[in-house]
């Protein structure tokens, strides 16, 4: 049995059947209480959920000064970073010099830690998911160079567009007074460098309390200045991440526009476009020679105003429960629950709707086997 097809069909029956309350066996992320410390870094008090089984495997919560850390054991990355912005902590920051201090995390065990070496003649930056220049004093910028909090960037997408994003999410804080953001990566092909997953895609998900509005940029993590805007929604669906648990079911439907990407604070903003995970995952020119194994995917359309209904036939979970990267206990298990909630929503479907309805999707999960 294919585990990524079964995972698939596991997430779209879940999307299906969670407003009937079948899908208690798939539990959000388990580690809300391992933030205790740090709370004040995410809206709300509620950090991230990640509906995902495989990848909440191995996973460590991690809390600092100016910014929390989901880190993977499995990937060797962060998969996510969650920050709260001021306009207060963006003035202090702008009076902070750069200190590259790159280091590995000595909270996590040492057979699920990235080292220094991970990132050593692979062609990818050692990119950050919160970056340094949000920190507004040592200890906090210090933090942001911890390994835990890192991604395998391609170099152009690392130091020109993500800048750019990097940049304009500042000015945002600074001319609304605050804003929680939260980052990761994107994983939709099986690209492995040494001992790192290398996504193929970044989002950067933003609330902005002043006006109950939120968003998320996406890019590909290639060259190129292309990026598109989509609404939480739409990021949750895709990636299985809820970046702002705390939000309302008006506010999370309600988008932010987002403010166009200025790298290097060149006059002109970067307009949004079509963003596809095929220009993702590329390395620089010191590259190490490696083959990605994709995974189903299509391109994203986006735009500065509203992402609307199109396309959505065609999204899939993209951070994936890649099979060499996890055990085999954890493909029965994810095999498991897909089996029970199938037997669930039948049983649901012969008692409460019609016999076509049932016959056709009895048949469906027939043809999918």
């Amino acid at each position: 049995m294919n585990l990524f097809a079964e995972a698939k069909k596991l997430y779209a029956f879940c999307g299906f059947v969670s407003a009937i309350g079948l899908c208690a066996g798939v539990t959000p992320s388990a580690h809300a209480e391992g933030f205790d410390a740090c709370r004040d870094h995410f809206y709300a008090g509620q950090s991230p959920e990640i509906d995902n089984p495989g990848m909440n495997r191995n996973t460590f919560p991690l809390c600092y000064e100016g910014f929390a850390v989901l880190y993977s054991g499995i990937s060797f990355t962060g998969l996510w970073s969650a920050e709260h912005l001021t306009s207060d902590h963006i003035e202090d920051a702008m009076d902070m010099k750069r200190v590259n201090a790159f280091h590995p995390d000595s909270n996590i065990p040492d057979a699920f830690r990235s080292e220094l070496s991970d990132y050593s003649h692979t062609g990818y930056d050692r990119g950050h998911l919160t970056p340094s220049g949000d920190e507004w004093d040592s200890q906090s910028q210090q933090e942001t160079f911890t390994l835990a909090n890192m991604i395998p960037q391609n170099p152009d997408n690392n130091r020109n567009l993500w800048e750019g994003i990097e940049s304009v999410t500042r000015q945002l804080a600074e001319d609304d007074g605050e804003i929680y953001v939260v980052t990761g990566p994107i994983f939709t092909k099986k690209l492995k460098v040494g001992r790192l997953l290398v996504p193929t895609m970044i989002f950067k998900a933003i609330y902005d309390p002043s006006k109950h509005k939120a968003a998320a940029y996406i890019v590909a993590n290639g060259p190129g200045n292309r990026w598109t805007q989509v609404p939480i929604p739409y990021l949750i669906e895709f990636t299985r991440i809820n970046p702002f648990p705390g939000l309302s079911d008006s506010e999370i439907k309600e988008e932010l526009p987002l403010p166009w990407p200025r790298p290097h604070d060149q006059n002109r903003g970067i307009p949004p476009g079509t963003v596809s995970p095929d220009d993702g995952g590329v390395p620089g020119s010191l590259g190490s020679h490696h083959k990605a194994q994709e995974a189903e995917g299509s391109a994203i359309q986006g735009t500065s105003e509203n992402q609307g209904e199109s396309g959505k036939e065609e999204m899939y979970g993209a951070i994936i429960a890649l099979e060499e990267f996890i055990g085999s206990e954890v493909k029965k298990e994810a095999i498991s629950h897909y089996n029970d909630l199938k037997k669930k929503f039948m049983g649901y479907l012969k008692s409460n709707a019609s016999p076509k309805l049932t016959d056709r999707k009895e048949q469906e999960f027939q043809s999918n086997e």
